[in-house]
């Protein structure tokens, strides 16, 4: 009997062995698997949110680039407004346009081949360029960016599709905007060619891995730029790359697929464009993105077959040295994006002395390390920047808060550069300040531009204060000699009439009628040089300046036997209130005024959204206007009728046209003659 409880302790304790060794190495092969499966999945996370990190600041870089690019095209439309418009223009003027902004807008002669600057006529004909180019006068009319600018009013930028060139079998995409007449008319398009090396730049910067890649794409699918460059990449469709319109939808993020240019499945990080139709995005292949777990894998598994026994200890041991590991790698990745970032960046300590400085900072200010770490940002002071600014800045990072501004340093060799800084506190787990990290950019030739933008409005305000005043003066001054001469008149036909035949009395009436019409006519061109003078800019609703308008028409509108209709429910926008009652009088007073005999008149005014403006029309069954003649109705002393059919100086539209555009709006016209006009007006919401 004992024998046999001996015995049956042994079995049990076999079996609890038995058991326990199962249970523990069944234990580690579920913890190993499940490591494995979440490993792989962090490692795919990572990489993923890596690449878009990188896909954001690729974004950025692309139009932080096509935005300086794009300046080109906004000066060159300041320049054509302010000659006149196009017809201002032949090949020889526009060439030297051409290539005055080219030397204006780049001052390194490496990055002029880089463009190529030409106009397209409203009628789609290529008529002009900075280059001498055999496709001169060719048909760009089918061409989408011509298309795009003919159909959609506005200045907004439109970006091509990547094509090559027939001539020079470059890859290049260009840059287009549309050439709006003063009425808003189509007048042609303005546009650049860039070749693709524009964008090299972004990537030189970047140690991609063997297997990366970056690609610049429009918002539709459209190819801009990849890197490395293939062909297969230049003739992507839209419809070969999988989850674009969810990549456009969502924005920024990353996702797995297979790549229609190699064929080879990557782990995609991607970002949309904040102001430009543009998705970047930065891959990296699969077997890339975990090279890194396969190794680790590798490692482990071979750990734990010649040391089952100690799966436990060793388990634990490799957990913790998986995440050293894990620790090590996003440190090294963390330090690459800082030390490759192309913006200036350094860190202080709590008092700011320098402790690190990356190699964009030394590069570009010419400082070594040596002068650099163990300072403080002193080192980089101008002496152009007023105290407030510094104060203020150490003010609110000793709070614990970002600061950002913009302020004037200097680099080593004393040449001043203008940065856009942003400089943030480094709090530690209880949110005391442990240091600064400061990021600069250099936007020296954003500066520069806006200055001469700046010189530029100032000249041309000053010149019309200057023309304005002169038609206040002038008319003023006019007046009173004719106001004499109405008074001479009156007294020589007081003297005179008894001996007044009828020829004589004609005269008269011709000489008194012709000074009323002039002093008329110079009452109102005082009125025209006032509006915008003496604005009283408020909150103005629309409901009450129509109801004043009416009111002040009430006995035109009852002697006419007129019909005015008007919407409910009118919005409040910024304006000044009298100039509103004017213009919309004045339209409404045209209606009632223009209209046959025969006719009670009807006027219908309506109200809609057009998105950044409220858009009101006045419609009227009058005797329409001649389609030539639809822009010269809105000239000063314009009239299209006898003023012995209807009475009037002809300034009254005008005057229309220079309240609507003091207030930011734009006013035009649509007419069928002897039907009926609908005058348009914008007036910009609140």
């Amino acid at each position: 009997m004992p024998d046999d409880s001996e015995a049956l302790r042994f079995r049990r304790l076999r079996r609890w062995l038995i058991a326990g060794f199962v249970a523990a190495n069944l234990f580690l092969v579920v913890a190993y698997l499940l490591m494995a499966l979440l490993a792989r999945r962090y490692a795919i996370e990572e990489t993923g949110r890596s690449m878009s990190g990188l896909a954001q600041a690729l974004s950025e870089q692309a139009e932080a680039t096509i935005r300086s690019e794009a300046a080109i095209l906004t000066s060159m439309q300041r320049e054509i407004k302010a000659r006149g418009g196009v017809a201002a223009f032949d090949e020889t003027a526009w060439y030297k346009m051409f290539m005055s902004h080219l030397d204006l807008f780049s001052d390194d002669p490496a990055d002029k081949p880089l463009h190529a600057l030409y106009f397209v006529t409203a009628q789609g004909i290529a008529s002009a360029s900075s280059v001498s180019n055999p496709t001169r006068r060719a048909d760009a009319s089918e061409r989408p960016y011509f298309v795009f600018h003919r159909d959609h009013p506005g200045d907004d930028l439109y970006i091509s599709a990547l094509s090559q060139s027939k001539i020079t079998g470059l890859w290049v995409f260009f840059l287009t905007q549309r050439i709006n007449g003063p009425d808003g008319s189509f007048q042609g398009v303005l546009g650049m060619s860039l070749r693709i090396n524009r964008f090299e730049e972004l990537f030189e910067r970047l140690r991609l891995p063997a297997d990366g890649s970056i690609s610049i794409l429009r918002s539709d699918g459209a190819p801009l730029f990849r890197h490395p460059f293939t062909e297969a990449f230049a003739t992507t469709k839209p419809g070969d790359i999988a989850g674009l319109a969810a990549m456009v939808e969502k924005g920024a993020g990353f996702q797995a697929q297979v790549s229609p240019f190699d064929g080879k499945a990557r782990i995609a990080g991607y970002n949309m464009g904040r102001r430009y139709p543009i998705l970047a995005v930065a891959s990296v292949t699969l077997d890339g993105a975990l090279g890194g777990w396969y190794r680790t894998l590798s490692w482990f598994t071979g750990l734990g077959v010649a040391a089952l026994g100690l799966g436990g200890v060793l388990f634990v041991f490799t957990l913790r040295h998986l995440g050293s590991l894990e620790r090590e790698a996003r440190m090294r990745r963390l330090t690459q994006t800082v030390d490759q970032n192309p913006n200036m960046i350094m860190t202080t300590d709590p008092v700011g002395v320098i402790d690190y400085a990356n190699p964009s900072f030394y590069r570009f200010t010419g400082f070594t390390p040596e002068e650099v770490i163990g300072q403080t940002p002193r080192i980089l002071k101008s002496g152009d920047a007023s105290p407030e600014i510094y104060a203020d800045l150490w003010t609110t990072i000793r709070a614990g808060r970002e600061w950002r501004g913009e302020m004037p340093n200097r680099r080593r060799d004393g040449q001043t550069y203008w940065a856009s800084v942003v400089i943030s506190p480094v709090l530690d787990p209880e949110n005391r300040v442990c240091g600064f990290i400061g990021m600069q950019e250099d936007i020296s030739e954003r500066k520069r531009i806006e200055g001469r933008v700046a010189e530029l409005v100032a000249e041309l305000k000053e010149s019309n204060q200057e023309l304005e005043q002169f038609a206040y003066v002038a008319s003023h001054d006019l007046r009173q000699p004719l106001r004499m001469i109405n008074s001479y008149l009156g007294l020589l036909r007081k003297k005179l009439v008894s001996s007044f035949d009828a020829e004589a009395e004609e005269y008269f009436a011709f000489a008194s009628d012709g000074a009323r019409r002039l002093d008329q006519m110079i009452s109102d061109l005082l009125e025209f040089s006032r509006i915008g003078k003496q604005s009283a800019w408020e909150s103005v609703d629309l409901n009450g300046v129509l109801a004043d308008g009416l009111q002040n028409l009430h006995v035109a509108i009852s002697d006419s036997g007129a019909c005015v209709t008007m919407p409910e429910g009118l919005p409040v926008i910024p304006g000044d209130r009298s100039e509103l009652t004017r213009l919309f009088q004045n339209l409404i007073g045209n209606a009632l005024k223009y209209c046959p005999p025969e006719r009670k008149p009807a006027v219908e005014i309506a109200c809609g959204d057009g998105g950044r403006d409220w858009i009101l029309s006045v419609k009227d069954n009058g005797i329409g206007i001649e389609a030539d003649c639809l822009e010269r109705v809105f000239g000063i002393f314009q009239r299209l009728v006898s003023r012995t059919q209807y009475e009037g100086t002809g300034i009254g539209l005008a005057v229309c046209r220079k309240i609507a555009e003091h207030h930011g709006g734009r006013i035009w016209v649509e007419s069928v003659l002897d039907q009926g006009s609908t005058f348009f007006v914008t007036l910009p919401k609140a």
